[in-house]
């Protein structure tokens, strides 16, 4: 699985990527022929997926004129969902919340998963255009509403961990992430560490992150120990943590760290800033410690 850094800067590819890390498809998923037209990455095959909205806008025609039709077809539902999500895709965010909202509008399911995904994708677009107090209310009712099977847990408390962070909610954040990173009482449900490393390790970064938002500092330092044992080729992981040294002036690991971040990310000039500060506070050190003048007493010599 990769990263849950998006690799992409438009916002439909950021959905795109997401919603493709989020969704468990399966032949039946309502969104499974949205999604045969979306890589990996994001991105899509424009023309393919406009080709499927024009069917879709063609069955909508017809139902939408008459609102007692509408109400009792489940079809209907499914056909806004596939278009409201084509439209995301398609980088039109306007469009989308019209059919997500107008699905959302009416009742008459049997169950709720349309509704879920609806709430879903609706939270995954509010948090990509960084609308975070938007996105948080949607991503509870998507959690309650969604069957498990129906997402991937790690990929889906990543996305709901950085809304929570963002809005400050760092005690919330922490709970959501420890419930999944829990060792102590580990969810059968959830895939084992080694099956998903880079996955866990993210979650693992990402707590880092909240500790010491929390001035929980060793935990912090223990969490970004836990993410480059489990990733240990992520540059981003040794730039965390270097930071994290540096920011309790653990002077050594800190120039370890960022020194083997830079080289794998040179141009990231927050970290190369750092590192000079780093190196400064070093040769500070070395400095006082080869030059400090030593005082007799009557026990000996000892350093001032």
């Amino acid at each position: 699985m990769p990263t849950f850094s998006s690799p992409t800067p438009t916002l439909a590819s950021e959905v795109g990527y997401a919603l493709r890390q989020i969704l468990i498809l399966h032949p039946t998923h309502p969104l499974t022929e949205v999604f045969s037209s979306v890589s990996d990455d994001g991105s899509v095959e424009r023309t393919r997926l406009s080709e499927h909205m024009a069917t879709w806008s063609a069955q909508l025609r017809h139902p939408l004129s008459n609102p007692r039709i509408f109400l009792n077809k489940e079809h209907t539902k499914r056909l806004l969902l596939q278009r409201g999500v084509a439209y995301a895709l398609l980088g039109a965010p306007e469009q989308a919340r019209q059919d997500l909202h107008a699905l959302l509008q009416h009742g008459g399911t049997t169950t709720r998963q349309l509704e879920g995904l609806a709430c879903l994708v609706l939270a995954v677009l509010a948090t990509e255009q960084e609308r975070y107090p938007d996105a948080l209310p949607l991503w509870k009712q998507a959690r309650a509403w969604l069957h498990p099977h129906a997402y991937d847990r790690l990929a889906l408390t990543w996305y709901f961990a950085k809304v929570l962070i963002q809005l400050n909610h760092l005690r919330k954040a922490y709970r959501v992430l420890t419930e999944v990173l829990s060792s102590t009482t580990p969810d059968p449900r959830l895939p084992r560490q080694e099956e998903r490393a880079e996955a866990y390790a993210e979650l693992f970064a990402q707590r880092g992150g909240v500790c010491s938002l929390l001035q929980y500092h060793q935990e912090a330092i223990e969490d970004l120990n836990a993410a480059i044992k489990l990733h240990p080729t992520c540059a981003r992981f040794f730039s965390i943590r270097g930071l994290l040294h540096a920011k309790q002036q653990h002077w050594q690991a800190a120039y370890h760290d960022l020194w083997r971040a830079l080289h794998e990310m040179p141009e990231d000039q927050a970290l190369a800033d750092c590192l000079f500060v780093v190196l400064q506070r070093l040769g500070t050190q070395l400095a006082v410690s080869t030059t400090t003048p030593t005082m007799r007493t009557k026990g000996g010599i000892r350093r001032a």
